[in-house]
């Protein structure tokens, strides 16, 4: 089956050559409709599932007509996968009933976009689009159930409290502790040290990572979830929230001993407040961020090819100005997927 875009190519060619669209006069389309409801697929996915959506459409003619109907949905690294086009038919001035719209099985995790479109007569054969819907993020695939942490003073397997010197202070084991089922990070009142977990799995390209969070309002420091390998600067994929109402984000890479991506951006929301889900797809020459299931930023080239483990932490770093906490300040994940 030919690809969306390819269809809205020939479209283009045809209108600007002044060849005559099947389906269309020279007046418009002879058999006008519009999408008037669309449900793509939404929430999880299972991997090996395909990605399930409705749509009603309007004949907004003056005849009855059998219009077609294609679903696309578009994974994390930008290929696009279709569903079989589909006849729906519609009376004058009348509605379809809701029609169901099935991809092939999806295997690729990550966010998917999701776009469906009502053609004149069957694409293959070049008939004009007549309306068309998209939806950035409809739908995620998921490699498995977030990993989340029981209740009890020990991190669950695979995963382990870390000590070192980091930024303005040290990192320390005893930062990190359970409270109703998830990871506490301790930025302790009147120092600078903070607190990380590690994953013991090495990781590479082709995989999404989550992390239900919330962190501290402790100006001065940021809560990271990233992939990295030492030395510093070697290998790294990052999400750096600022512990702050805010909603100050950084999205950064480092590939050969250099950042090669960093970019500031501002959260819909104060994220010291409550819990929100920080994301990255880590494919082969790219990466694309998320928050609560919206993209927020996509680096194409420079990406790390190194195993690197993956992180969590919240830390005082030298480039930002000291502020000590005054209180006890934590950060607190509920869950990881990846």
């Amino acid at each position: 089956m030919r690809p969306l875009g390819f269809l809205a190519l020939l479209l283009a060619v045809a209108l600007a050559t002044g060849c005559e669209m099947p389906g269309r006069g020279p007046d418009g389309p002879l058999f006008p409709a519009e999408i008037v409801a669309f449900e793509p697929a939404a929430g999880e996915v299972r991997p090996g599932d395909p990605a399930v959506a409705s749509v009603r459409i309007k004949n907004t003619g003056s005849e009855a007509h059998t219009f077609s109907v294609g679903y696309s949905v578009r994974d994390a690294e930008g290929g696009w996968i279709d569903a079989l086009v589909v006849p729906v038919e519609a009376g004058p001035g009348e509605e379809s009933p809701e029609t169901e719209l099935r991809t092939p099985p999806l295997e690729a995790p990550g966010y998917y976009a999701a776009r469906v479109s009502v053609w004149s007569e069957d694409p293959e054969a070049g008939a004009e689009r007549l309306d068309n819907r998209e939806e950035e993020s409809a739908f995620r695939v998921s490699e498995a159930p977030p990993e989340e942490f029981a209740e009890g003073g020990a991190l669950p397997a695979g995963w382990k409290a870390t000590d070192r010197k980091l930024g303005r202070g040290k990192i320390r084991s005893e930062n990190v502790s359970m409270e109703d089922g998830k990871v506490r990070l301790a930025l302790p009142a009147g120092t600078v040290s903070g607190g990380e977990i590690e994953s013991e799995k090495l990781h590479r390209p082709g995989s999404m990572y989550t992390a239900r969070m919330k962190v501290p309002d402790a100006p001065s420091s940021i809560t990271g979830f990233f992939l990295y390998e030492p030395p510093d600067l070697e290998s790294e994929i990052d999400i750096e929230i600022f512990n702050e109402p805010s909603g100050k984000i950084l999205f950064t890479t480092y590939a050969d001993g250099e950042q090669t991506h960093t970019e500031e951006k501002k959260l819909p929301f104060d994220p010291t407040e409550d819990f929100h889900d920080y994301a990255f797809f880590y494919g082969e020459d790219s990466v694309v961020f998320y928050v609560d299931g919206e993209e927020m930023q996509r680096y194409e080239g420079g990406i790390p090819d190194e195993p690197m483990q993956l992180y969590v932490n919240s830390w005082f770093p030298t480039w930002l100005e000291t502020q000590i906490p005054a209180t006890d300040k934590y950060a607190y994940v509920e869950w990881i997927e990846h």
